[in-house]
């Protein structure tokens, strides 16, 4: 590739404004997301172990922040176009490609 190929290639608008998603999402799963699925799995860990079931109305939340998760790592990764929340809807953001899993 020549010179002015990738010069042209870095002056391409779509590329740059694809980075300001990027830099936000990787962050916020970094800063939120993480920190409130290890919540959610600590808390699910202890229902479970004293009643002896798992909270319907986290799983189903977790299951979301979950699948959010992946979504963001296939955005940031490439492999998806789509962007995620708070860039996207929040329902949209959490079942691309996939349906709701039940367990």
């Amino acid at each position: 590739m020549n010179p002015e190929a990738i010069i042209d290639n870095m002056k391409n608008v779509e590329t740059w404004r694809r980075a300001v998603p990027m830099l936000v999402l990787f962050v916020a799963f970094y800063s939120l997301v993480q920190p409130i699925l290890i919540a959610l799995m600590l808390v699910q860990f202890f229902a479970q172990l004293l009643f002896q079931k798992r909270l319907e109305n986290l799983y189903a939340f977790s299951v979301d922040l979950a699948n959010y998760s992946r979504n963001i790592w296939l955005f940031l990764t490439y492999n998806s176009d789509q962007k995620m929340f708070p860039f996207a809807d929040w329902s949209s953001s959490c079942h691309i490609g996939q349906e709701r899993q039940e367990i």
